[in-house]
């Protein structure tokens, strides 16, 4: 007989699910129950079993134990796996800018390297992140360094991430505008 497997998860107590982010269930040779289930527009949840059910104001740990309950009366015996993943946008300096799914508990290093890392001309030394009109403003490679600064690289679901643009680099863009600039007004005259 197999033993249920249960894994201690914490979560930090305030976060909830946002539209579209997802529940990723995983039971042992159930597939037809097993995935990705996505949080609809209004907060509500459908996964198999249990039908449809609002997430709306559930804090992340109150949610696991509710469903990890809910599928062990059903499979008592069977290995259960319970992920949130987070929507995450990131814009800006980075190979692959766009909509991301990130684990609870990944990071913005995860999120950087599902983005394909930043661009040559990016600067990971004042990254944005926005979320309900709240700004805060990352050194990532000072947080990378400074393990007690590692909470600072946490995600929340709804940030929006901005990889900015190093200064050198615009500049250098507007020096080739100013140099293209500069020739062509010369061949103006020159050609008077």
């Amino acid at each position: 007989m197999l033993c249920l497997i249960f894994a201690v998860v914490t979560f930090s107590n305030d976060i909830c699910l946002q539209p579209y982010d997802a529940v990723e269930i995983t039971i042992w040779r159930q597939e037809d129950l097993s995935g990705r289930y996505f949080v609809d527009d209004d907060t509500t949840l459908t996964i198999p079993l249990f039908g449809k059910f609002s997430v709306k104001d559930i804090a992340l740990d109150s949610l696991y134990e509710f469903l990890f309950d809910e599928f062990q009366q059903f499979y008592t015996d069977v290995p259960i796996d319970i992920n949130f993943y987070y929507r995450i946008n990131i814009f800006g300096e980075v190979k692959i800018p766009g909509d991301y799914y990130v684990r609870s508990e990944d990071n913005l290093a995860n999120l950087l390297a599902q983005a394909g890392g930043p661009t040559n001309d990016g600067s990971l030394n004042n990254i944005r992140i926005i979320n309900v009109g709240v700004e805060r403003r990352i050194d990532f490679k000072k947080a990378i360094k400074n393990e007690a600064d590692m909470e600072k690289l946490a995600l929340r679901p709804g940030d929006i991430v901005i990889v900015p643009r190093r200064f050198m680099g615009a500049f250098q863009e507007w020096g080739v505008l100013f140099s293209l600039g500069t020739l062509i007004l010369q061949i103006y005259i020159a050609a008077r």
